[in-house]
């Protein structure tokens, strides 16, 4: 069991560093990622980027696997049912601030920056999916 893809999603300012951010989501992804950049205007109307990182099974698999020790400790921890949702999906959030130095962590601290990752478990009828998460995360730790 595994992944079948992810995602890597970015909202970011007017005043951020979009080239930082970018070579950062490249480290996460992947360099073989390809990373749609959108120009628009937020809820409010200021000008907002939207990078979005689409990764293959293989890819999101490592990428996963670049998280903090700490991070996929913290993972196991605090429980995966709150971050799957009916779709089988493993939701996370981890700080722009932290990736731009390299370090890919969880996010801290509510209201922070951050990158919210997406990962379709690959799951099947009656599969119990925290499980298969639980065992996933466990891999990537070691």
């Amino acid at each position: 069991m595994g992944l079948h893809g992810g995602t890597w999603r970015v909202h970011s300012s007017a005043v951020d560093d979009i080239e930082l951010i970018t070579e950062a989501l490249t480290w996460l992804a992947g360099e073989n990622s390809v990373i749609d950049v959108k120009s628009e205007k937020s809820a409010l109307g200021a000008p907002q980027t939207t990078l979005i990182a689409r990764l293959s099974r293989k890819d999101a698999l490592k990428s996963l696997g670049k998280l903090s020790i700490d991070s996929l400790g913290r993972l196991l921890e605090d429980g995966l049912d709150a971050r799957i949702d009916d779709e089988r999906v493993l939701h996370l959030r981890i700080s722009i601030s932290e990736l731009v130095r390299g370090n890919a962590k969880l996010c801290e601290n509510d209201g922070d920056p951050v990158v919210k990752g997406r990962f379709k478990l690959e799951a099947y009828p009656g599969d119990d999916v925290v499980a298969l998460a639980t065992n996933l995360i466990c891999e990537l730790r070691g």
